[in-house]
This record gives C-alpha cells, sequence and structure tokens, in this order.
C-alpha cells in the first residue's frame, strides 16, 4: 500500500471560490431588498419624519436582534447535536463494556475453565 501526500492543492477547486463569491452576492442583495422594501413602507406610511426616523431606527435594531437571535439557535443546534452524538457514542461504549462484564462475570462464575 502506498503513503501518498496529498496537498491542501490537489483538492482545491476554484469553483467553490466561485460559489462563495456568489453566496455572498446574493446574501448582500437580500439584504438590499430589505432595506429598500422598508424605505418603500415607511415612505408610505402617512407620518411625521420623527416618527419614521424612529421606526427605520428601530426596524434596523429588531433586525440586528433577531440576526443575533439567528446565529444564537444555529451555535445552540449545533452544541445539542454534538452532545448528542457525543451520548450515543458513550452508551455504545457502555452496552458494550457492559457485555464484556457480563461475559468476564459468566467465566468467573464458572471457575475461570473456559479462560
Amino acid at each position: 500500500m502506498q503513503n501518498r501526500n496529498i496537498h491542501p492543492a490537489e483538492n482545491y477547486d476554484p469553483r467553490d471560490d466561485m460559489l462563495k463569491g456568489l453566496a455572498d452576492t446574493i446574501q448582500s442583495l437580500v439584504e438590499e431588498n430589505t432595506l429598500l422594501k422598508d424605505k418603500i413602507s415607511i415612505g408610505q406610511w402617512n407620518a411625521s419624519e420623527i416618527e419614521k426616523i424612529d421606526i427605520v431606527q428601530t426596524l434596523e435594531e429588531l433586525r440586528e436582534a433577531n440576526r443575533i437571535l439567528e446565529i444564537d439557535n444555529r451555535t445552540l443546534k449545533d452544541d445539542r447535536n454534538w452532545y448528542q452524538n457525543r451520548a450515543a457514542e458513550t452508551m455504545g461504549s457502555r452496552n458494550y463494556w457492559e457485555k464484556q462484564a457480563k461475559r468476564l462475570q459468566k467465566i468467573i462464575d464458572q471457575g475461570g475453565q473456559n479462560v
């Protein structure tokens, strides 16, 4: 069996960079679209300029708070999944060692004849 060293450059795919760039562009366009919708909505709102400024600030604060909560939620889900996986691995290991202990106890109970 040959021991081949694989360099990261050999796994590089320029399409990954293009996809990342496109995803960033899409995200920027979504944010810009949301801001434009807000401006249109606020522009049509029958309120004073002070009220309009206030609602713009409130929307910005709420959107930022929502963005932070979404990040926290993703983090909590990732942590939960990690702990669930570790718990499953631990249970599997516990079951294995429990079977081994029972097997050894059975051998001991028989006077060690099967050793």
